[in-house]
């Protein structure tokens, strides 16, 4: 099962980057990839279980089913229930820290699944990384405009 793992630091509090992050239906306002976002079926925006639903620059649709949300540990989990990519099993993660004495935040994004094809891992990997890298660079963007 590969893995994907990117970890940085975040010029925000923890608590104002976690606001951000955890309204899971709101991605569309901070991931340059994503034109749109919603939650489906009228559910609350981060209740578990709930799916957004994403709209990608390219016009494909991605389907995300929130797993878990924990306030405590600042940390979220997520699943594709539906992407058009030749992927199984992928879920995700974000997890904050808060850096002691400063208005900064560690964060750390995972990504596993599996693969259909397993000549495509490297090219997979990439793809899932570059995803994240640019996610995360225009989460920091967003969060120094607020």
């Amino acid at each position: 099962m590969p893995m994907v793992e990117f970890s940085a630091v975040l010029d925000s509090d923890e608590g104002h980057a976690w606001g951000v992050l955890k309204k899971f239906g709101e991605i569309h306002k901070w991931h340059p990839s994503i034109v749109e976002s919603s939650i489906e079926d009228n559910q609350p925006d981060g209740l578990v279980g709930c799916i957004r639903k994403l709209t990608l620059a390219d016009g494909a649709v991605v389907r995300e089913r929130l797993l878990s949300v924990d306030d405590r540990n600042t940390t979220l989990s997520y699943r594709f229930e539906e992407a058009p990519l030749p992927l199984d099993n992928y879920v995700a993660t974000v997890k904050l820290a808060a850096l002691t004495g400063q208005s900064k935040t560690f964060v750390h994004w995972s990504a596993s699944f599996d693969l259909q094809d397993l000549k495509t891992a490297e090219q997979y990997q990439e793809l899932i990384g570059g995803l994240i890298v640019d996610g995360h660079n225009s989460l920091q963007l967003f969060l120094t405009q607020r």
